[in-house]
């Protein structure tokens, strides 16, 4: 054992707390040292100096606990765990590292990695197909552990935390978000474009301020405040002005001109290149503005992480698992209701759904579709197709319903099914899990549309007629002719 009376005499010497530690740590080393086949003052000595020529593991003992009253300094990685009566987010309008797909050559620990095409020919060069895969797969992988990382920082506080960032024009900042909200209105959630588009931890904290701001709402225990640097630093003496009589060398009449001039195709420049079947029927049916739907449509997926994820199943959610067995089935196997349980379990076994999810399938209908005198004439079909995409070229006049608009929109949707007759025409099924009552014009009227931008795709597609097209409802359990 160390002697007491010399530990408290070193106690008494400068930085005696951090000697007394690392006297103990020398203590412990020495008793696991003697645990081992060399033994002895002498060997261990020799042990040490060896240790500290080879630059090896002697650091200093760590004197500072946890609850200590002190101030440290640290990333919100090393953070993670610990708790803190204060904390500083400080540096949030840092944007995020885009190195990783933003070279020449971009790697993914799943999918490869994606290179440069270069074309000795032309003397040029771009991307690979897989390149632009990875960087949208790297980024949104990014954004989601940023995200995350955030969640760390924002949790670390117990009674205050307080965020600081720099700007140049804040004022000028904070009205380009509250145009971005309004123009990329999504109910009461923000658009997953903007997320994307702003990576800093101060524009993701900006966003969601001025989003409650615009619903009418504040946060009770947040204040925001934007703080001038003339306030802090201190104010430098005015420099001597010189007046300029402008008037005397411009035109301003003409610079007036110049500067509010509009491009006469205005529309054409906001006009989305692609949008979706789904987002059409939305703009026919439910008289909202079109561009309040694209944004979330376009194949932008959300970028949410995993733990902040709502696990309740939708009714959207039940209608996408049918429209996925009824892809997956076998019609000609199905003989009792029995035979679409059992075939929910295999899909449950592939991870393709969840348990909880196929508990709220109705084996019902879907049995009473496969086993009706409509499914009987899928059966006996020559060739039948499920699930096939498509894309499609759209008037932009056709749309809107306006003759004087030019330009093409980039029409996406899925054919749920459809098979070829004997005579060679085909008939296109689409399935609806919606609830409706027995007026089946209702759902005729709510689908329309995009039935006739399937039957016109699908021709297109094929170079074959399409005879006949029907919803098939699964609710009512009935086939319903459109054309």
């Amino acid at each position: 054992m160390l002697k007491q009376d010399f530990i408290i005499t070193v106690g008494l010497l400068q930085n005696g707390s951090l000697r007394q530690a690392n006297l103990k740590i020398l203590f412990e080393r020495a008793k696991d040292y003697e645990k081992t086949s060399f033994k002895g003052l002498f060997n261990f000595i020799r042990f040490i100096e060896k240790l500290k020529k080879g630059n090896s593991d002697l650091s200093q003992a760590k004197i500072i606990g946890e609850n200590e009253d002190v101030v440290r300094i640290m990333s919100i990685h090393k953070s993670k765990g610990l708790e803190f009566p204060i904390v500083f987010l400080c540096n949030s309008n840092k944007g995020m590292n885009k190195k990783d797909w933003q070279g020449e050559v971009v790697l993914h620990k799943d999918l490869g990695f994606g290179l440069q095409y270069i074309d000795t020919v032309r003397k040029i060069e771009y991307p690979t197909c897989s390149k632009i895969a990875m960087k949208v797969k790297l980024e949104q992988e990014a954004i989601s552990e940023e995200m995350r990382i955030l969640y760390v920082a924002l949790t670390r506080a117990r009674e205050k935390l307080i965020i600081t960032g720099v700007r140049k024009n804040e004022e000028k900042e904070l009205e380009a978000k509250r145009f971005n909200l309004k123009n990329y209105f999504n109910g009461n959630k923000i658009s997953p474009i903007l997320i994307k588009n702003k990576t800093s931890y101060l524009d993701w904290i900006e966003y969601v301020i001025l989003n409650y701001e615009l619903q009418g709402k504040k946060y009770e225990y947040l204040d925001f405040s934007v703080i001038n640097s003339n306030e802090i630093l201190e104010e430098k003496e005015e420099t001597e002005k010189r007046e300029i009589d402008f008037s005397k060398y411009n035109d301003f009449k003409k610079l007036e001109e110049k500067l509010n001039w509009k491009y006469r195709d205005e529309f054409l420049t906001e006009l989305p290149i692609k949008t979706t079947v789904s987002a059409l029927k939305k703009l026919e049916n439910e008289n909202v503005d079109f561009f309040d739907l694209t944004n979330s449509d376009i194949s932008l997926k959300e970028i949410v992480p995993e733990f902040l994820k709502d696990d309740k199943i939708t009714a959207s959610r039940i209608g996408t698992i049918t429209h996925l067995v009824l892809q997956k089935i076998d019609f000609n196997n199905i003989k009792t209701e029995n035979d679409v349980r059992e075939f929910l379990q295999k899909l449950v076994s592939k991870n393709f759904i969840k348990q909880d999810e196929s508990e709220k399938i109705s084996t019902k209908e879907i049995f009473d579709f496969i086993n009706s005198d409509f499914a009987l004439n899928i059966k006996k079909a020559k060739n039948v197709y499920k699930e096939k995409s498509f894309c499609l070229e759209v008037e932009a006049s056709r749309i809107f319903k306006n003759e004087d608009l030019a330009g093409n929109l980039l029409v996406q949707g899925i054919i749920d099914l459809y098979y070829e007759k004997e005579n060679g025409n085909l008939v296109l099924v689409d399935y609806k899990t919606d609830f409706v009552k027995k007026d089946k014009n209702e759902l005729i009227e709510k689908y329309k549309i995009q039935l006739e931008l399937y039957k016109e795709a699908l021709e297109k597609g094929t170079n074959k007629s399409v005879e006949e097209v029907y919803i098939y409802s699964l609710y009512l359990n009935k086939a319903i002719k459109l054309f």
